[in-house]
């Protein structure tokens, strides 16, 4: 059974509604473009490289968080750059998630 987690993607293209409507938020799209890298992973490898590449994720996660968040509160009074913020947390998410995956497929472990 090949792995169908490539289709996913097909919703980078739900960025282009940025142009349209001009949000942002819809630019967290884009990082599913690295999706389309996962098409020749055979399935039997993919779950154990999941494991570590998603604990790259969440290490990102806590720090670019906590981060951003401390950087904003001290520096700047205003909450409009929260929603940017989060589209940079998400998608950086997604795209280390997704590199790690290639990293560690093509290095073998």
């Amino acid at each position: 059974m090949k792995n169908r987690l490539w289709y996913l993607g097909f919703l980078s293209l739900t960025s282009l509604l940025y142009l349209i409507e001009g949000k942002t938020i819809f630019l967290l799209f884009i990082s599913f473009l690295a999706y389309f890298g996962l098409y020749n992973i055979s399935d039997e490898r993919l779950d154990h490289v999941l494991g570590k590449a998603t604990s790259n994720s969440f290490l990102f996660s806590i720090f670019f968080g906590i981060g951003t968040i401390i950087y904003l509160s001290f520096n700047n009074n205003s909450i409009d750059l929260f929603a940017p913020a989060f589209v940079f947390l998400v998608g950086g998410n997604l795209l280390i998630c997704l590199f790690s995956v290639l990293f560690y497929e093509r290095r073998g472990e």
